[in-house]
């Protein structure tokens, strides 16, 4: 009899960035409940909540920090960062602005922690007739954040396009971070 290879168990703290109306909340609603409000709702502080997910026979659980984008929450926002090791950064295709303003967003991030693991996220992928952001200004701002180009998903919350993959994609790449220091340590 062939005993079945126990996989591992992991938990990441991850946070959702991005300028207000960006649709951060909505992909997490997506991701977590499948379901989609096109009421808005502006996020008050801070909302966590938390998923698990499977990848192969590894475990992954997710705890999920969603940021509050308006200035006046600047104060808090510090005392979320901490212990997180992914970041999607989020902007509106159909508003320029929230893709310029994700270097803010980053250094913001970076300020505060080390080694985070950074995926950025063009959403309203719906609103087709509306969209203003290519793909080529979008892959132009990856590579001045020092990202690989594979870091970047167009999504839509509101038909669930690509927001399972883009956090599957996203749990691998902390997975693979994590593998890498445990070979780099010495652990097996």
């Amino acid at each position: 009899m062939v005993e079945k290879k126990q996989g591992r168990k992991y938990i990441f703290k991850i946070v959702l960035l991005g300028d207000p109306g960006v649709g951060k909340s909505s992909l997490i609603t997506r991701f977590v409940h499948n379901r989609f409000s096109a009421s808005y709702l502006m996020t008050i502080g801070v909302d966590i909540l938390s998923k698990q997910l499977f990848v192969g026979d590894d475990e992954v659980l997710f705890l999920i920090s969603d940021i509050g984008g308006q200035e006046r929450f600047a104060s808090v926002r510090e005392k979320f960062y901490r212990g997180a090791k992914g970041c999607l950064l989020v902007f509106d295709l159909t508003r320029e602005n929230t893709l310029t303003s994700l270097n803010l967003w980053k250094k913001g991030l970076d300020s505060v922690e080390e080694e985070v693991i950074f995926f950025v996220v063009g959403n309203k992928a719906d609103l087709k007739e509306q969209v203003v952001i290519s793909d080529d200004e979008t892959y132009k701002l990856v590579e001045e954040l020092k990202l690989p180009k594979e870091s970047f998903f167009i999504t839509s919350a509101k038909t669930g396009e690509k927001v399972e993959d883009a956090f599957i994609t996203f749990a691998k790449e902390l997975m693979a971070a994590v593998e890498k220091k445990r070979v780099e340590v010495g652990l097996d």
